[in-house]
């Protein structure tokens, strides 16, 4: 079993090689009819983010709650060799790699698809997570009966495809370290994922990410951090809308503001506060996941780009109530020639 490691200096290099190797996410589509913390850390040892990106394998599974709710659920996760040598390319039902890995429930947003996730599936995987994105049967791309209504059932459907990845008979359960793991989404898939710590609570998850999502009911059960990653100019999903969830959120949490950020703000490449939305991402998951407090310390100057990125949280930093200033030296960023132009179009 591979031993506990968290991230240092190179963390420059691993985000550099992300973007190269991972690609960008398209967009996710949109909802058009659209209105002191404990350490979480995993009790047996465990892999964290890699040195240098791993290669990434890919297993398509046809679950299904229901004869009324297929849940077709494509699954990206770490296998030998490098991101670099595989080129970006994904090995399909390849053996993954020997370990215990965090298990992220990614959720796509409306009249989109996990195919159409996949630059932030598997830069996602290439980090060291195994990544799940199931296509919800009413809300998935060119769907005949598409019910934006049926958000929370979407969140049920999370849980159970976790229930099943982690079934003894799934061949990729014995790479799932069952204490770590964690839900993402963005757009409906972010209102999805708000659903699974509020009125569809899965316990079981240590974290979550919400990628310009609504609001829904009352925050429910043992808190975990949350992060919230918003557009202020989203005309979709509003910012205020990303705010209330925040300020409703009793838990550790922190939100990151894309200024001027329309609906995909942050999750294409390039893309307006692009950097910054991985750096945070990356940081909050291992922190949260991998007992890694360094990436805790580090997020606050990793988030912060002045004219581009905002960054507060609650319950981060045991002596910070809102905190924009409480990390130790910032990862040092890539210049524009060898990652990604900052000052991009958001969407």
């Amino acid at each position: 079993m591979p031993t506990r490691r968290t991230r240092t200096a190179t963390t420059l290099l691993l985000i550099a090689a992300l973007f190269i190797a991972g690609g960008a996410l398209a967009a996710s589509g949109s909802d058009n009819n659209g209105a002191p913390f404990g350490t979480p850390a995993g009790a047996t040892a465990v892999e964290s983010a890699p040195q240098v990106p791993h290669a990434v394998g890919v297993r398509h599974f046809a679950f299904a709650r229901g004869k009324d709710r297929p849940l077709p659920t494509t699954v990206w996760y770490p296998v030998r060799g490098s991101a670099r040598q595989a080129r970006g390319r994904t090995q399909l039902d390849a053996a993954p790699l020997p370990g215990a890995f965090p298990l992220l429930l990614w959720s796509h947003g409306f009249h989109s698809n996990p195919q159409s996730q996949e630059g932030m599936t598997k830069l996602l995987a290439e980090a060291g997570y195994i990544v799940a994105a199931p296509a919800y049967p009413f809300t998935k791309k060119d769907v005949p009966k598409f019910d934006k209504t049926d958000v929370p059932n979407q969140a049920v459907d999370a849980s159970y495809v976790i229930t099943q990845l982690l079934g003894t008979a799934n061949p990729l359960a014995a790479s799932i370290d069952p204490d770590r793991l964690g839900a993402i989404g963005h757009s409906g898939g972010g209102t999805t994922t708000n659903w699974l710590f509020t009125g569809r609570r899965d316990p079981r998850l240590k974290v979550g990410v919400i990628f310009a999502g609504r609001p829904t009911t009352a925050y429910q059960g043992t808190p975990v951090p949350l992060l919230f990653i918003h557009g202020d100019n989203d005309p979709v999903v509003a910012y205020s809308q990303g705010r209330e969830s925040y300020g409703k959120d009793p838990w550790p949490k922190a939100f990151l503001t894309i200024v001027g950020g329309e609906h995909g703000a942050g999750t294409n490449n390039p893309a307006r506060g692009r950097l910054q939305v991985v750096s945070t991402l990356l940081d909050f998951l291992d922190w949260a996941l991998n007992d890694d407090d360094v990436a805790r310390m580090r997020l606050t100057n990793d988030a912060t780009l002045p004219g581009i990125t905002r960054f507060e949280s609650s319950g981060i930093y045991p002596s910070v109530t809102n905190s924009t200033s409480a990390s130790t030296t910032p990862t040092p960023r890539p210049t524009q020639s060898n990652t990604l132009d900052l000052a991009g179009s958001a969407g």
